[in-house]
């Protein structure tokens, strides 16, 4: 499969949660944004929760506090207003920055993600896959993406590309009717 040099994410539902799906997004420089798939799983590593956050040594998820090319950073989650930690920092850091605690995503391709799981960025980037999975049901279901009568990549490529503009023009049209039903 050709895979544009620009292409940044490959966005996935949980049934691709495998580590050849992961190391082939990698082997492109780009990031699988996968769900993580509880079938088959095994326990997180010793001091991590299951999508990917270190605990600190009270047990509590650590705050992500961004990336830094390939490693996440963590941080305490009493000093950064998260948790009321019992024991305040004095168990974590002497520091008030906190403990930190960095990740680097190439240990566990599949458990840590840039960007991270649970920020607002990943869930951003894998609802992008579901509006392009409503644009492929409707072109199934009303423009005949599942029989073609066209053979070669470059015939259904081309149809594939009519189906799209097919849709983008309904949805025009359907936002302009709507427009001036209005007024």
């Amino acid at each position: 499969v050709a895979v544009d040099k620009r292409t940044r994410f490959f966005m996935l539902d949980a049934g691709y949660d495998q580590m050849k799906v992961y190391e082939a997004a990698r082997k492109v420089n780009a990031q699988a944004i996968i769900p993580l798939n509880p079938r088959g799983e095994k326990e997180p590593p010793a001091g991590m929760t299951t999508n990917g956050t270190p605990c600190c040594t009270m047990g509590f998820a650590m705050t992500y506090w961004g990336a830094d090319g390939d490693y996440l950073k963590f941080r305490c989650p009493h000093a950064t207003g998260k948790v009321d930690c019992p024991l305040g920092m004095a168990t974590c850091s002497a520091s008030n920055y906190g403990m930190v605690v960095k990740v680097d995503t190439k240990d566990d391709l599949r458990r840590y993600s840039n960007p991270h799981r649970d920020t607002k960025r990943w869930k951003e980037l894998y609802n992008e896959r579901t509006s392009v999975e409503r644009c492929n049901s409707r072109m199934k279901t009303y423009l005949s993406a599942d029989s073609l009568h066209v053979w070669g990549v470059q015939k259904v490529t081309t149809q594939q590309y009519l189906n799209a503009i097919v849709l983008l023009v309904s949805a025009l049209s359907t936002a302009s009717r709507r427009k001036q039903a209005a007024a």
